[in-house]
């Protein structure tokens, strides 16, 4: 009965001893790399229970001239978070921000932010799947369970042991053009830089599937290079903590992301899905100017800027009723009876309000109500009058209050889905 006892016993405590040694977790990012950090402390940001494997002594990756925009972004968010606090002025916000800082910045917030476990001097031995999710075995002998991987190590060793061809399993179809006019930037959750002949360089959009690798479900990753395609590293690794911290919050799928619901997270953490260089990040509209580039109702233009074709919303041009008249059908095929009874070239402001109230099936009260906060709500600087052409801009801005095509649902293609 003794000896009995005495097994019972230790089998109890050998359990618990496996127990202890077995972290679960809804996200795993691993790799101590400037997209490591931003996908680790995004995820978390996200509410995803999150634990970023170093595979280093602490967290300090080495960072680059291009990692400073979304640096700055990031500190300056966290800064106005304090403010409500602590009054910080905006000339704080206005600092520039240098190499030397940038570590201890992303140290400081990857030690404060809720939901993240810092785990370091541990490297990984091994990956299999579990179930829906991941088993990652650590040398020192300790497992990691986890919902969803980001491999956001340098030479994407999770990857590598899986046996995935990145250069194959990860891909971005070309448009040298505009890569703003196509369907696939519907669906653009960062974005790179396409090198061109002649030391000339083009905007590219990066569309989801240059993270999840074809046949690895809930298996992210964050490649240095995509076909001819070099990302914005930082912000693919935001990109890839939020589809990680969407998956493991609803429970769901890399198969199953919404991309507008991803993109709406990307973009309230202050994200530059559509680097508009006509449009400053301050512009109260900027989100507007995001979501209503990304629906595709409003086609981006591209200008040849030194040796970088850059993309411009255009936003003080006018606007045609011809420009207008298919991607408007696309989305609200009810508009079309309007463009049919109303044979205006370039629109003016009152023509736009005409196919508001048409289309949105509003009535009178909606001049009304666009009058009154033209410079209040929609913070137009130019004089409300129904027979001036309206701009881009002030179009733009109408669109995505009233039309909400950002709300319309696309596929990792951009297909519109009802």
């Amino acid at each position: 009965m003794i000896k009995h006892n005495s097994l019972f016993l230790f089998l109890m405590l050998f359990s618990i001893y496996l127990q202890a040694q077995t972290i679960k977790t809804g996200v795993l990012v691993v790799g101590n790399t400037a997209a490591g950090a931003s996908a680790a402390i995004q995820s978390a940001r996200s509410g995803a229970k999150t634990t970023y494997l170093t595979q280093s002594l602490s967290v300090n990756p080495v960072f680059a001239e291009e990692d400073l925009p979304y640096l700055r972004n990031i500190r300056n968010h966290y800064l106005l978070k304090e403010r409500k606090k602590t009054q910080a002025t905006d000339s704080i916000i206005a600092l520039k921000i240098n190499l030397d800082q940038a570590t201890s910045l992303i140290k400081n917030i990857a030690d404060t932010v809720k939901n993240l476990n810092l785990n370091h001097n541990n490297v990984v031995d091994d990956i299999k799947k579990d179930g829906k999710g991941w088993e990652v075995k650590l040398k020192g002998g300790q497992k990691i369970k986890a919902d969803v991987i980001v491999d956001a190590t340098e030479n994407l060793f999770l990857a590598s042991i899986l046996r995935i061809d990145v250069k194959k399993a990860v891909t971005i179809p070309i448009n040298n053009e505009n890569p703003f006019d196509s369907k696939l930037s519907r669906s653009g959750m960062a974005t790179g830089y396409l090198e061109l002949t002649n030391n000339e360089r083009a905007i590219a959009s990066i569309p989801p599937s240059a993270l999840i690798p074809a046949g690895f479900e809930n298996f992210v990753v964050v490649p240095k290079q995509i076909g001819q395609v070099k990302p914005e590293r930082m912000e693919l690794g935001q990109a890839a903590g939020t589809i990680a911290a969407y998956c493991a919050f609803f429970k769901t799928s890399t198969k199953a992301i919404n991309i507008r619901v991803v993109q709406g997270e990307l973009l309230a953490f202050d994200a530059v899905l559509i680097p508009y260089s006509d449009i400053d990040l301050k512009d109260p509209n900027f989100k507007a100017f995001q979501q209503l580039g990304l629906s595709g109702l409003m086609k981006s233009i591209v200008v040849k800027e030194g040796n970088i074709n850059k993309i411009k919303f255009d936003t003080a041009s006018t606007i045609t009723a011809e420009e207008l008249r298919a991607p408007m059908k696309e989305f609200y095929t009810r508009s079309q009876i309007w463009f049919a009874d109303n044979k205006a070239d370039t629109l003016t402001i009152g023509d736009v309000i005409s196919l508001l109230m048409f289309t949105a099936t509003r009535g009178e009260e909606l001049k009304k109500e666009i009058e009154e906060g033209w410079k209040v709500s929609f913070k137009f600087n130019s004089i409300f009058d129904l027979n001036r052409n309206i701009t881009r801009k002030e179009f733009g801005i109408l669109a995505d209050r009233y039309l909400q095509p950002f709300n319309v649902r696309v596929d990792p293609a951009g297909n519109l889905q009802r």
